[in-house]
């Protein structure tokens, strides 16, 4: 499912703070929002956005980084290659949809 105009903007101004507290917020606050997201959606605005974030996936989510020196670093600490974590992001969903017929 594509973001809406909304939920892009709020994750490439977020990207554009250059805080990891923000960025992480932001990107949790978009996935309990549009349950049709997946992280590999995100990350897709912060390569089209030429953003220093990244999202590297882990067991229990995702954690945000800033260069692509330190996702290359994050991602092999984690035993992946980036192409692992590129289909990790994608099937990554850290939190439940909603329940159907719920508001969200």
């Amino acid at each position: 499912m594509l973001l809406s105009i909304q939920h892009r903007h709020a994750v490439v101004f977020a990207g554009r703070t250059h805080d990891i507290g923000v960025i992480t917020t932001v990107v949790s606050e978009v996935l309990v929002a549009s349950p049709g997201t997946n992280l590999s959606e995100i990350e897709q605005v912060f390569r089209d956005s030429n953003s220093a974030a990244y999202l590297v996936a882990t067991t229990d989510g995702f954690v945000v980084v800033l260069s692509a020196l330190a996702m290359l670093v994050a991602v092999s600490k984690a035993g992946m290659t980036v192409e692992q974590n590129r289909a990790a992001l994608a099937t990554c969903r850290p939190w439940p949809a909603p329940p159907a017929g719920s508001a969200n």
